[in-house]
Formats: C-alpha cells, structure tokens, sequence
C-alpha cells in the first residue's frame, strides 16, 4: 500500500488547527477560510488529512493555495496532505464483523 500526498503552500498559522486541530488562534474569517480549503480537499480526493507542516522556514507571498479562499498576503509554508491511498479496500467496508448480520 502506498500513501499518496499532495503538498500545498498554506499560511502558518493554520499550521495549529491542520495539525493538532486547535482553532483558538483563528479569526472566524480565519475558520471560514480553512473550512472552506478543507470542504475543497474533501471533495476533491479520496482521503485529505494533513500529515506535516514544512519547517519553521516561511515566506511572505501574496500567491499562494489558500487564494481562493479569501485569504491575503501572508507568510505561508508547506504543509504535506494524505489524499489517498493505493490500496483496493481503502474506504470498503466490509460486512463482517461490522455488527450486522449477512444472511
């Protein structure tokens, strides 16, 4: 099995709610900005799970993957995501042991 990832240039300090989901430190344009990338990401793959954030290295860019969702200039980094898997039974579930009965 391989774990596919894809690697986006977010702002840092999303960085506390992708890993360790802790959003206190957002402004709510903030969370509606990550909710909205993160609906994306859902939609879009098969699995999206943020895996790791890039070093403490972060640059200011105007440009960046979180565009599109209303945010601004600001000093980003690059976060690493699980957006699948090639496995045949990623996502299957299977009927034994899931505590209904196959008769």
């Amino acid at each position: 099995m391989t774990i596919k990832t894809e690697t986006f240039d977010l702002p840092i300090h999303w960085a506390s709610a992708l890993i360790n989901g802790d959003y206190s430190g957002l402004e709510p344009d903030d969370t509606v900005a990550l909710a909205r990338f993160l609906n994306w990401g859902a939609a879009t793959y098969k699995r999206f799970a943020c895996l790791t954030c890039g070093d403490d290295t972060d640059n200011f860019r105007k440009y960046h993957d979180a565009t599109p969702y209303g945010v601004l200039a600001c000093n980003v980094t690059t976060f690493t995501f699980d957006v699948g898997r090639d496995d045949p039974f990623d996502g299957v579930a299977l009927a034994y042991g899931m505590g209904s009965a196959v008769e």
